[in-house]
């Protein structure tokens, strides 16, 4: 396995095959890598919202435009705290020597992976990135012995949700209120989804 700029071996390398031709690594993050942890922009624009209802046994969801479209820019997490930690990993994605993606992941009390943090930098969708990034996830949850993968969006993540629907996760329900006690996110809806791996 090849050695990446920080002396390590890369967890994952891979090269994808897309019209940019793009070479994308992933990375473990070591904690001498925090400054690269959170690097990823954190702002999106709001321009359709998903409505997730009942379809026979299970969830699914229509996209409805808003009529007044705005700029959502969301806090960063504590994220750093998982570095180094046998239970949870974050994952970072490079195209050359810039950082294009990040996951995290760790073992939830109910022996299933919490994912979360799953972000595409601007102008890097579409090229494989979030599927390489959640790929690496899904092998790390094997490793630790976790059979689901379990994450949760907000119904204005209108792409995270078409994410992860075609990735493979099913609803697994909503709540409506979760955010109400969250400033700038209290009229919106978290939606929690599943994959077994």
């Amino acid at each position: 396995m090849p050695a990446s700029r920080f002396g390590a071996p890369f967890v994952y390398d891979i090269s994808v095959n897309n019209m940019a031709g793009f070479d994308i690594r992933i990375v473990r993050a070591t904690p001498d890598m925090a400054a690269y942890v959170d690097g990823l922009r954190s702002n999106f624009f709001v321009n359709a919202r998903v409505k997730v209802s009942m379809c026979g046994d299970s969830y699914d969801f229509d996209v409805d435009s808003v009529q007044q479209p705005y700029e959502k820019i969301e806090d960063s997490c504590p994220d750093c705290a998982y570095l180094g930690r046998d239970d949870a990993a974050i994952y970072l994605a490079f195209v050359e020597e810039q950082l294009v993606g990040q996951v995290c992941v760790e073992e939830d009390h109910n022996n299933m992976a919490r994912v979360w943090g799953l972000r595409v930098e601007h102008g890097h969708s579409h090229h494989g990135i979030a599927t390489s990034l959640m790929n690496t996830v899904k092998a790390w949850a094997v490793d630790q012995g976790l059979h689901w993968l379990r994450a949760e969006t907000q119904d204005v993540h209108v792409t995270a949700c078409m994410f992860y629907r075609d990735y493979g996760f099913v609803i697994g329900g909503f709540d409506r209120f979760y955010l109400q006690a969250t400033p700038g996110s209290e009229d919106e809806t978290a939606i929690v989804w599943y994959l077994e791996v």
